[in-house]
């Protein structure tokens, strides 16, 4: 995470339950992977931004690294849409308060779901609601769900919402979308484009971002203006128009 988002008086980045300050007071939290900031998750994140609204408390979106599903549960592609970093200014831009990162590994895979809420949702983040997709499950072999938040709710002053998935709309299939080149049908779900960051250097564009599309010509967006750009098969991309050196990001609108 860059040094701006860290020292950002008015963004608040926490990597691990430690760094939240003893200070912290109540939020609302909503607790999710949120890979590419979806459609899907900004619904979560907009319920969450009413209620925070409504209470007058701020809003945590708690995301975890790296992605749960390559230490637990069945192995599936979990290439990044967007790096952390982004993630988290996407989340901030579009309403959180702060952004809490959980340190995922088997230790934490192995975290009972009770003693998960109790030490991140109550003792660490103080919630006083905690909004979930539909379908979320954490805790020792996903035993924990929306029921169980509402079960423990009461006992621990938060009340628990689950929010129905929007059809169509989920990271896998932004991945699948991208990696096979329809990127407008990408931007549907993602809600806008999907942009490769990168350097630029005397036309060429070495990616950073970690999902690529298929190689390729495509029209892009950079610095302000269309044009088009060639996804080339060795991974670096070559981009029409003239651009200063330096870092760079290509937002995908279509085939060219």
């Amino acid at each position: 995470m860059t040094a701006a988002l860290r020292t950002d008086p008015e963004r608040a980045y926490w990597y691990g339950p430690r760094e939240i300050p003893w200070s912290w007071g109540r939020s609302v939290v909503t607790l999710g992977v949120f890979d590419g900031l979806h459609r899907g998750h900004a619904r979560l994140l907009g319920r969450a931004v009413e209620l925070g609204g409504r209470r007058g408390l701020p809003v945590v979106l708690t995301t975890f690294d790296p992605h749960p599903a390559t230490i637990a549960g069945p192995g599936r592609d979990t290439t990044a849409i967007v790096s952390l970093e982004q993630r988290a200014e996407l989340a901030l831009e579009r309403g959180a308060d702060a952004v809490l990162v959980l340190p995922f590994c088997e230790a934490v895979a192995d975290t009972p779901a009770v003693d998960f809420v109790r030490e991140v949702l109550v003792r660490g983040l103080r919630a006083s609601d905690v909004v979930v997709g539909a379908n979320f499950r954490f805790g020792r072999r996903g035993a924990g769900d929306v029921t169980l938040l509402r079960r423990l709710g009461p006992r621990h002053g938060f009340e628990a919402h689950g929010v129905p998935l929007l059809a169509g709309c989920s990271s896998t299939r932004v991945r699948e979308l991208v990696s096979r080149g329809d990127v407008a049908a990408a931007a549907a779900v993602l809600g806008r484009a999907h942009e490769i960051t990168g350097h630029h250097d005397r036309g060429t564009v070495r990616p950073t971002s970690p999902l690529l599309p298929a190689a390729g010509r495509y029209r892009v967006r950079v610095l302000g203006r269309e044009t088009t750009a060639e996804m080339r098969t060795d991974g670096t991309v070559r981009v029409s128009a003239l651009l200063p050196p330096g870092p760079v990001g290509l937002a995908l609108l279509g085939r060219a």
